[in-house]
């Protein structure tokens, strides 16, 4: 996707207070999003993508969850909504900083992206490094916004803003940016009592009353894991680094190790990543990732990663170790048979053939859409549960961007979800070792599920 922002000095747009000035337009070229046309009982329409935001009772609604019968707030006419079509639109525009948070869309009250939290990640760190200069040399800023994860450009802002201590740790009256940081909470309001908050929570949750009305970092997007649990965690700096390897607690003996890898063109595009996770215990040991190294290259750090755990285990039997299968996989596979996988330490587990499925068998893992959400779901309930302990900065950075999109979660735009594919990967196969041994493996959460032929366990040493 192309995107193109063309500013504006010359035109307003209609809000509900009149005509008022708004910065510029984002263009977003072939950006080919799932958007609805909401058809109304006037027989006016409009049409925007699914997450766009509208007001139902002056309550944000995403498109996606609006349903027929619904009211929409509008300036002056009562808008009731008697279609939904959906489809796909290949170009969107997005109208940037208007004065007022709400425009008019066809005298619908629309929600616009006028608040730097909520700008794309790309787009808000080029435009906050174009205006540095100014701010240096004497210019000025107003920031505003709700927010929205505690990691893009504006949370960094904001937190260095409440950071007013000079190096001496004496309390200054600015940031160390130079910005002075305040709050607008809802209880400054003076017709807002508990009450009122009790209620609201009843209307929108408490995870949106807690980022709207709260003003905390919560993330605003329907991320695979809850935003508040997502908000607690923070991660470990690595124990070791071996050569691009991040360690965060070395092997020991007596625990078994999974190894999954999901490899990538290594030309630059996506990243490969490697996961590796302790069992029972079920605690991430170590990951990898990089987008430049081949896949040749993705095979041999593979490799040292189970060598460096048999070297400190002295236990083969305990290492398992696959790979994804799909497309680029084909490669990995290919150069997994040349390397020759005896030389691996440890086993290479695939995904076991499904009863009535004919097909030619192939090693590792073959993600399918359904493979994916039932993975996805084990995984939230580990991590919300705590029976996975997450060391990885890096992880927890892919999590809060780990969005719903359509019947699917993925990164969301300018973000990555390589480490979460190879995690995923590792739980794809815990649950086949939890077939084979689930004395070992009982406390690992997983549905019953009959439709395939569990493997026969076959153990074998490298060492012999």
């Amino acid at each position: 996707m192309n995107q193109i922002y063309a500013s504006n000095t010359e035109y307003e747009i209609l809000t509900p207070n009149g005509w008022e000035d708004f910065e510029g337009i984002f263009l977003n070229e072939n950006a080919n999003k799932e958007s609805c046309k909401v058809t109304f009982t006037d027989e006016t329409f409009v049409t925007a993508t699914l997450d766009h935001r509208f007001f139902i009772n002056g309550i944000e609604t995403k498109v996606k969850d609006i349903e027929v019968g619904a009211e929409l707030d509008s300036h002056d006419t009562v808008k009731i909504v008697a279609n939904l079509a959906y489809s796909v639109l290949e170009d969107t525009y997005e109208i940037f900083n208007a004065e007022n948070h709400v425009i008019l869309a066809n005298n619908i009250n629309s929600h616009q992206c006028d608040e730097f939290a909520f700008v794309q990640p790309g787009i808000a760190d080029e435009f906050w490094t174009s205006i540095s200069p100014t701010l240096a040399t004497g210019g000025r800023a107003i920031i505003t916004s709700t927010p929205n994860s505690d990691e893009d450009t504006f949370a960094n802002i904001w937190k260095d803003a409440e950071r007013k201590f000079d190096e001496h740790g004496n309390e200054t009256t600015l940031g160390v940016n130079g910005f002075h940081s305040f709050t607008v909470s809802w209880d400054e309001h003076p017709d807002r009592d508990d009450e009122w908050k009790k209620a609201e929570i009843g209307r929108i949750g408490e995870e949106r009353f807690r980022r709207e009305y709260g003003c905390e970092f919560l993330v605003f997007d329907e991320t695979l894991i809850n935003s508040i649990k997502l908000s607690t965690m923070e991660g470990t700096s690595p124990k070791l680094n071996m050569g691009q390897t991040r360690w965060y607690a070395k092997p020991k003996a007596g625990y078994t190790y999974a190894v999954a890898l999901d490899p990538s063109m290594g030309t630059g595009g996506d990243n490969a990543a490697i996961q590796v996770i302790e069992l029972p215990t079920y605690v991430q040991v170590a990951e990898w990732n990089h987008n430049l190294t081949s896949i040749p290259g993705q095979i041999r750090i593979l490799k040292d990663i189970c060598a460096y755990i048999q070297e400190t285990i002295k236990a083969p039997n305990s290492i398992y170790w696959s790979v994804e299968n799909n497309s680029i996989g084909e490669a990995a596979l290919l150069v997994i048979q040349d390397v020759g996988e005896e030389n691996i330490d440890g086993l290479f587990i695939s995904e076991p053939m499904r009863k009535g499925h004919v097909r030619k068998f192939r090693k590792g893992f073959n993600t399918t859409h359904g493979a994916k959400i039932s993975a996805c779901s084990r995984l939230k309930t580990m991590i919300e549960n705590d029976k996975l302990v997450v060391h990885s900065k890096p992880l927890i950075s892919e999590l809060k961007g780990y969005i719903a999109t359509g019947s699917s979660y993925q990164a969301k735009q300018g973000a990555s979800d390589d480490l979460i594919s190879a995690l995923l990967l590792t739980i794809r196969m815990m649950a086949v070792l939890k077939d084979w041994d689930p004395k070992i493996y009982n406390t690992f959460t997983q549905a019953e599920d009959d439709d395939y032929d569990p493997p026969m366990p076959i153990f074998m040493s490298n060492n012999g």
